[in-house]
């Protein structure tokens, strides 16, 4: 098997012929594999939703510190997508930037059972494997990262209820991670974090009461849950209150437990431990 060839090979394949619903943008290892010793069950899932409307507000430090904590994170055998969601302007719309699962090394036990050259090539690929991963993880967060025109509303709720909703319920995972990669500002016509161009003291109770009472709840599969950037504001110029930042802090720990996840971290902005 030509690993190299066919990682250029994907690269070339348009977005068009990889919306399957089984879509993997990730070449297989263990497809010419004997399938009985091949386990191809997803174990963990890495969730990366992106709010590109606070993509102004993203430094450098930010940025390099979000790769570098999913690439500690991924191994072999895990499933990743990147999700990124805007407001709804000209560029506002949910999409599924990346979305790939890896192979799951072979057990002692089944290896026992392959030849040695088909071993060799087997573990080659893994590795070649996961280097494509972190490489192809690393070009949809520039992309994910270029700033945004037209982003004065953030439809923070609404959006994270959605992509929970409908994908990452929606996984077989026995064991769901997502990294939440957004300021955390409510800002739409329904409620909004802000008073007079600056972030407001909230009541978080009371606005989790007005989302539940509009519906807005997710699901996310009993998945930990990471904030990486919250309470950046554009160009660093404006300053929150660290009264306010746990206000705001109290409020999405409370709805994403009403929405069947936990809040391990709450980076503001930057997560202080590895997420795991």
């Amino acid at each position: 098997m030509k690993v190299k060839s066919v990682l250029v090979a994907l690269c070339l394949l348009s977005p068009l012929a990889q919306a399957y619903t089984d879509r993997n943008d990730v070449p297989s290892c263990s497809a010419s594999m004997p399938q009985e010793y091949v386990d191809n069950t997803t174990k963990r899932e890495l969730f990366v939703i992106i709010d590109r409307t606070m993509s102004a507000s993203l430094n450098e430090k930010v940025m390099v510190e979000t790769y570098n904590q999913i690439s500690r994170f991924v191994k072999s055998g895990d499933s990743v997508q990147i999700v990124q969601f805007s407001s709804y302007n000209k560029d506002g719309f949910t999409n599924v930037a990346f979305k790939g699962k890896t192979d799951i090394p072979l057990s002692r036990e089944n290896r026992d059972y392959i030849r040695k050259s088909q071993l060799a090539s087997f573990d080659k690929c893994l590795t070649d494997q996961h280097q494509f991963v972190l490489a192809k993880i690393g070009a949809t967060l520039q992309e994910s990262f270029a700033p945004q025109e037209n982003t004065d509303f953030s439809e923070v709720i609404s959006s994270v209820a959605e992509i929970s909703n409908q994908i990452v319920s929606a996984s077989t995972a026995a064991d769901k991670v997502v990294l939440l990669i957004s300021d955390m500002l409510e800002n739409s016509s329904a409620v909004s974090f802000y008073h007079s161009g600056s972030v407001r003291m909230i009541n978080p109770q009371q606005e989790l009461d007005n989302v539940m009472s509009r519906n807005e709840l997710g699901q996310f599969g009993g998945a930990r849950i990471y904030v990486m950037g919250a309470g950046l504001l554009p160009g660093g110029q404006s300053y929150v209150s660290s009264q306010k930042m746990k206000s705001i802090e109290q409020f999405w720990s409370q709805y994403f437990a009403q929405s069947n996840g936990e809040l391990r971290g709450f980076g503001k902005p930057l997560l202080l431990s590895q997420f795991h």
